[in-house]
C-alpha cells in the first residue's frame, strides 16, 4: 500500500491548467450522465461514480424528459450493493445547461434518444461518450421478472465502465475533448 501522500495514477494533481485543457487539473471533474427519463440507467451511473470515485468526480445525471420518481428496481439494486441512494431523483437536462450550473467536463449518454438528441448541444468542448444500454423501464416488459434481471445486467455493465472511467488520468480525459472538431460529436464508445 502506498503512503497517503504518494501520487497515484488515480489522483488529480494540484497544478494549474496554464490556459490549456491538457495540463493537470486541480478540481474534481464534472460528469453528467444523460438518459431518456433519468429514472434508471443514468441514475445508477451517477450513484456508482459517486460511490466509487466521488473523490475525483462530481457525478450528476439528467433526462431529456424526466419522470417523477426513480425506477424502483434500480434503487433496490444499488442498495443491495451498499451504494447510497439518498437524494437520487430524476432531473431535467436544462438544469445543467444554464448559467451557474455545475461544470460539466464529460457528458455520457446512456440511451439512443439522448445520444441523438444531444448532438452538438453542449457549450465548450466536454468529452462526450455514448454507452449503449437497454431501457430498464418496467412498463416495457410484460414478464414480471424481466425488469429486475435487466437492471442487474445494466448494473454490472455500468460498474465495469465506471471502474475504467474512475482510474483514467484527469488530464487525459480532458485532452480527449480536443480530438474532435465542430463537425464531430466527440468520443463515442459503445
Amino acid at each position: 500500500m502506498m503512503p497517503p501522500d504518494s501520487q497515484t495514477p488515480d489522483m488529480i494533481l494540484p497544478q494549474p491548467l496554464n490556459g490549456t485543457r491538457y495540463g493537470m487539473v486541480n478540481r474534481r471533474l464534472g460528469v453528467l450522465f444523460v438518459g431518456r427519463v433519468n429514472a434508471g440507467r443514468s441514475l445508477m451511473a451517477e450513484a456508482l461514480l459517486r460511490h466509487h470515485a466521488g473523490h475525483r468526480f462530481d457525478a450528476h445525471s439528467a433526462g431529456l424528459t424526466p419522470v417523477d420518481r426513480p425506477n424502483p428496481y434500480a434503487l433496490a439494486r444499488l442498495r443491495a450493493e451498499g451504494v447510497a441512494t439518498g437524494g437520487l431523483a430524476p432531473k431535467p437536462l436544462e438544469r445543467f445547461m444554464t448559467p451557474g450550473a455545475p461544470p460539466v467536463d464529460i457528458v455520457i449518454t446512456v440511451s439512443e434518444l439522448a445520444a441523438t438528441g444531444m448532438a452538438g448541444a453542449w457549450p465548450g468542448q466536454p468529452v462526450t461518450a455514448h454507452w449503449a444500454l437497454p431501457d430498464p423501464d418496467p412498463a416495457l416488459y410484460p414478464d414480471a421478472d424481466a425488469p429486475e434481471v435487466l437492471v442487474d445486467a445494466i448494473f454490472q455493465d455500468l460498474r465495469r465502465r465506471i471502474d475504467v472511467l474512475s482510474v483514467l488520468p484527469a488530464h487525459c480525459l480532458l485532452a480527449l475533448s480536443q480530438w474532435g472538431n465542430e463537425d464531430d460529436d466527440g468520443l463515442r464508445t459503445a
